[in-house]
This record gives structure tokens, C-alpha cells and sequence, in this order.
């Protein structure tokens, strides 16, 4: 079965979709800009693709995305309470999301109504793998808008413009140890993310400041910020 075809299974009219938490595998929707061209050039698929053959713990789609239209249409077809994550891959700029380039740039509500379309629980987290899609002075309000349209428990992604390859690694590493265990866990319960993002956080510190990493989680007490100061 190709990876396409065998990463549908959370979406919406495929057969075995909606099955939420009783899913083996944590489900990974990947939109994908086009960089520099006009076609598709998917570079951060190989790696995910290759994350989810060693680790086995992902069920891995992959679509390409041009504009906020796309968007919202992906992530509307995402089944109820498949408890996805959301990981964006292209250009953004001071909270402009840039899927092709200049022309088709995307400014910051028009992406919070396309990821208000998500259904009921069909997304738990969403991940910006692009440049200052989060305010450095107003970190929390970006957070908590993208959690309030979406029904998501968490919302990460960067301050500043950075290394495509250094925040490549510290995004597959988000993903392999907050994400998974978080959708492996039988509860779910926010404790146990509270503590995988402080500890996420700590072991890649240096990295995460240099890059200007953020989040923030649904978690007990109230929404928690990480790390709690960017400096």
C-alpha cells in the first residue's frame, strides 16, 4: 500500500476513519508548502517518511498546500476525535503564513478560520515548522487563538527566523517524544504533557532558545507556556 494511501485511514469517507483514540499508530496530517516553485517539492516528507519507517509509531499523511483554501479543506477532512497533529512545512513571516511564496501569502486570520474547520476533536496538536508564525511580545494570545479555533491542547512553533535543518531536527523530535507518548497514553490526562513538554523543553534547551521555540498546553492550573520566558 503506498504511504498516501495507507495515511488515510483518519480522514473523512475512508474505510477504518474515525476511530480516535483506539488507533494504533498517532496520527501526522503534514501540509506541506512549495517553497521556491511552483510544484511540489516536498522536503521535510522524506524525513517524516523515514521517522515513520524507523520508529513505526506514526501513521503519516502528507498533502501539499497552496493557499488558506487548501488549508481549511485538509483540515476539515480530518475525522472527529482522530486527535491528529497539524505540522505546518513551509516560508512564514512575522505571522504570515507563505505556502507559495509572496503572491499567496496568508495572513493570520484568515488561517485561524481555516483551522477553526477542524471537527471535534479531529486535532490535539498543531506545530508551525516555519518562521515567526508566533509573536515574540504576545506568545500566549498567538497560542491561545490558534487553541480556541481549532479545539486543540497544543500549540507550538518559532519567534524568530530560523535554520531550516536545526529546526527540522528539534520538529522530529517534538514529535517522536511529546506527540507520541501524548496519544499513546490511555487517559490522555495533561499531567503527563506538562511534564514531556518541561522535559522536551530542558533537553533541548540551547537549541529551542537559539531557534526561539514556543508552546502552549492545555494543562492543569491553566494554560501553560514553554518555555515560560524566552530568555
Amino acid at each position: 500500500m503506498s504511504l498516501s494511501a495507507r495515511a488515510m485511514n483518519f480522514f473523512v469517507g475512508v474505510p477504518g476513519s474515525g476511530k480516535g483514540k483506539s488507533m494504533s499508530k498517532a496520527p501526522v496530517v503534514v501540509l506541506e508548502g512549495t517553497w521556491w516553485s511552483n510544484h511540489e517539492v516536498p522536503l521535510v516528507l522524506p524525513y517524516f517518511h523515514a521517522l515513520s519507517i524507523s520508529h513505526r509509531e506514526i501513521d503519516l499523511c502528507h498533502r501539499t498546500i497552496r493557499s488558506v483554501e487548501d488549508i481549511a479543506y485538509y483540515v476539515a477532512r480530518v475525522s472527529k476525535n482522530s486527535g491528529a497533529m497539524l505540522y505546518f512545512a513551509c516560508h512564514g513571516e512575522e505571522l504570515h503564513l507563505k505556502p507559495a511564496g509572496e503572491r499567496d501569502k496568508i495572513n493570520h486570520e484568515d488561517l485561524l478560520g481555516a483551522l477553526g474547520k477542524a471537527k471535534e476533536g479531529a486535532v490535539s496538536f498543531i506545530h508551525f515548522g516555519c518562521c515567526e508564525m508566533i509573536a515574540p511580545n504576545a506568545r500566549r494570545e498567538t497560542h491561545q487563538k490558534i487553541l480556541d479555533v481549532s479545539g486543540a491542547k497544543w500549540s507550538s512553533g518559532y519567534t524568530k527566523a530560523v535554520d531550516w535543518l536545526q529546526s527540522m531536527f528539534l520538529d522530529l523530535a517534538l514529535v517522536t517524544e511529546v506527540f507520541v507518548p501524548q496519544c499513546a497514553s490511555t487517559d490522555g490526562r495533561v499531567t503527563q504533557l506538562k511534564r514531556r513538554a518541561t522535559d522536551f523543553v530542558a533537553s533541548y534547551e540551547q537549541l529551542a532558545r537559539e531557534l526561539g521555540f514556543s508552546a502552549l498546553s492545555k494543562v492543569t492550573g491553566g494554560p501553560a507556556l514553554f518555555p515560560e520566558r524566552l530568555r
